[in-house]
C-alpha cells in the first residue's frame, strides 16, 4: 500500500521546484514546466511508463527510491526521481530535479547544467543526489518533494549510515585530476561538515570509490588512471575501523600480481570484509575479484570472473564467500565460494537507454540489481533466486 505522504502527491497533483529552497510544494502548469524543446516531465504522482532507471537507493526491503529518465529524454533537465514503499512493485514520481542525467546524455550535458548520476537516501525525508563525476550536490529535507544545492565544496561521492553522512569532497573544478579531496562527515540533512581525512595526492584519478559499512568502517577509493603514465595507475586506499577517527593507507591490492591489475571498484560487508574488483592494466583477459576479512590489511588470491574482455562494472558481496558481479546491466553472476566457482544468474537484453549501475543488498537476504531497460530484479533468499520488477 502506497504511504499517506506519496497519496496525498497522487491526488494533489502537485509540481515542486527541482532545485529551489526547501519549503512548501509550488504549483506549475505543464506549459512552464520545461522550455519548448525539452520533453515535459511527468507530473508527480505519474510513473512514466518505460522509465529507465540509472541508480536506486534503500532505506529499508519495502523504500526505496530510483533516479532515472523517460524514454527519449536525452538527458536534457529531465532526471526525474521515482518513490516507493513496497519494495518495487509500485512507482510514483516524486519530483523532476531538473538537472541533466549524465548517463542519458549522448553528447554530454548542456553548460551550466546541474548533473546527477547517483542518489542516495538516509531516512523518508533525507537524500542527496550528486554525480560521480564531482560537482555540485542536492539535497532533499521532505522525501525529494523538492531540492537544493547547498554552497561550498563540490562532491563526488556520499555515503548514509547511522545517522551520519559522509562526503568525499573537493574545492575546484577539474576533478578528477590532482584535486584537494577531503572526507567530510555531518550529521544527517545538515550543512555543517567536518573534515576527518585529508590525503596526499600527487597523481590524476580515474574516480573515486566511497564505502560506509555499519557504523564503523569507512573505505575510500581513490582509482587510478588506466591510461595515465605507469605510477599513476594503482589506487590509493584507505581504511578507517573507528568512524573516520583514524584511517590507514593501503596499497591497491589489485596491483600486486602479475600480469599487472589495478582497481576499478570495491564493495563492503559486515565485519570488516572488503572486496576488489580487478581489471588487467593491458585491457586483455579477465576481470577479477580479490577478497579481505580483515578491513583492507591483507586480501586473497585474485579470482577471475567467468567471462574473457567483459568489462564488469557492479560488485556486491554478502559475506566472504557469496560475492556478486554484473556488466552493464547485461548479465549478473555469482560465486558461492569466494570467487573459486562463478555461475550466471541473469542475463538481459541490452537496451538503447542509459547504463543502469546498482547492484546492492539491504541486508544478507534482499538484495537488488538494475537490468538494461526498465527492469527491476530482486531477491530475498541471497540471491539464490530473482525476480523482475517493471517501473
Amino acid at each position: 500500500m502506497l504511504s499517506s505522504r506519496l497519496l496525498g502527491v497522487i491526488l494533489s497533483g502537485v509540481v515542486l521546484a527541482g532545485c529551489g529552497a526547501l519549503g512548501s510544494p509550488a504549483h506549475r502548469t505543464a506549459a512552464a514546466a520545461e522550455p519548448a524543446n525539452q520533453p515535459l516531465a511527468p507530473m508527480p504522482g505519474s510513473a512514466p511508463r518505460g522509465f529507465q532507471a540509472v541508480d536506486l537507493t534503500w532505506i529499508s526491503s519495502s523504500q526505496g527510491w530510483a533516479l532515472g529518465v523517460e524514454p527519449g529524454c536525452g538527458g536534457q533537465r529531465c532526471a526525474t526521481v521515482l518513490e516507493t514503499t513496497d519494495g518495487g512493485r509500485q512507482w510514483v514520481t516524486v519530483s523532476d530535479l531538473h538537472g541533466c542525467l549524465a548517463e542519458a546524455a549522448p553528447v554530454g550535458c548542456p553548460a551550466g547544467l546541474p548533473e546527477v548520476s547517483s542518489i542516495r537516501f538516509a531516512n523518508p525525508d533525507v537524500g542527496y543526489a550528486f554525480t560521480a563525476d564531482g560537482g555540485p550536490y542536492l539535497v532533499t529535507a521532505n522525501g525529494g518533494l523538492s531540492w537544493t544545492s547547498p554552497p561550498g565544496q563540490l562532491a563526488s561521492a556520499i555515503k548514509l549510515a547511522a545517522g551520519t553522512a559522509v562526503r568525499v569532497s573537493f574545492s575546484k573544478e577539474g576533478c578528477p585530476g590532482p584535486c584537494d579531496w577531503s572526507v567530510d562527515v555531518a550529521s544527517v540533512g545538515q550543512s555543517s561538515w567536518r573534515s576527518v581525512l585529508r590525503p596526499p595526492m600527487a597523481v590524476n584519478h580515474a574516480g573515486v570509490v566511497l564505502l560506509h559499512q555499519g557504523p564503523e568502517y569507512l573505505y575510500v577509493a581513490f582509482l587510478g588512471d588506466p591510461a595515465s603514465g605507469p605510477g599513476s595507475q594503482p589506487a590509493q586506499l584507505f581504511v578507517s575501523s573507528d568512524a573516520g577517527a583514524s584511517w590507514t593507507g593501503l596499497a591497491d591490492p589489485c596491483s600486486v600480481s602479475t600480469p599487472a591489475y589495478i582497481s576499478t571498484l570495491f564493495s563492503a560487508a559486515p565485519g570488516g570484509v572488503l572486496a576488489a574488483l580487478c581489471a588487467p592494466r593491458s585491457g586483455k583477459g579477465r576481470d577479477a575479484v580479490t577478497v579481505s576479512t580483515d578491513a583492507g590489511a591483507t586480501f586473497g588470491p585474485l579470482r577471475p570472473l567467468p567471462h574473457a574482455g567483459a568489462s564488469y562494472s557492479e560488485l556486491a558481496l554478502t559475506s566472504p564467500q557469496d560475492l556478486f558481479a554484473a556488466v552493464g546491466g547485461t548479465e549478473l553472476v555469482t560465486s558461492r565460494d569466494s570467487g573459486r566457482n562463478w555461475r550466471v544468474l541473469l542475463r538481459v537484453r541490452s537496451g538503447s537507454g542509459p547504463v543502469p549501475q546498482f547492484l546492492g543488498f539491504e541486508s544478507p537476504t534482499v538484495g537488488r540489481w538494475l537490468g538494461a531497460g526498465s527492469e527491476l530484479w530482486t531477491t530475498s533468499d541471497g540471491g539464490a533466486s530473482w525476480r523482475a520488477l517493471r517501473f
